[in-house]
């Protein structure tokens, strides 16, 4: 994409048309001897006319979607984000199978506790 479609949203072949447009149509004003109140209006109007093409332009280019090097990049991001929430929960997997484990010690422990422990009447 060139440097002129990625900033104006337009190609070079379309600025410079409506760049002929505009420079021809002041001309026309001039040669017809109009009123050169219209110049600055013409030149305001052509540059309000070349903001809405841009906008138009950057926002389709923007729905036209990722290019293979930028979607390559989120599905990388993607997977790295999965990965940390992938290692985090196996974090708390072995946090919870330890804790199972001190559980059943206890148990065990208090069971041949009472084993030996006379029984009270």
């Amino acid at each position: 994409m060139s440097w002129v479609r990625r900033h104006l949203g337009i190609d070079g072949f379309d600025l410079v048309v409506h760049v002929g447009v505009t420079v021809m149509l002041m001309a026309f004003v001039g040669m017809a001897n109009g009123p050169e109140e219209l110049f600055p209006l013409m030149t305001a109007g052509s540059l309000i006319l070349l903001a809405i093409r841009r906008k138009a332009g950057l926002k389709k280019a923007e729905a036209v979607g990722l290019t293979s090097g930028q979607m390559a990049a989120a599905r990388l991001e993607d997977l790295e984000q999965r990965m940390g929430e992938l290692e985090s929960a196996h974090a708390r997997i072995v946090e919870l199978e330890e804790r199972l484990d001190f559980t059943e010690r206890l148990m065990a422990q208090a069971s041949g506790e009472r084993a030996i422990l006379p029984e009270r009447k």
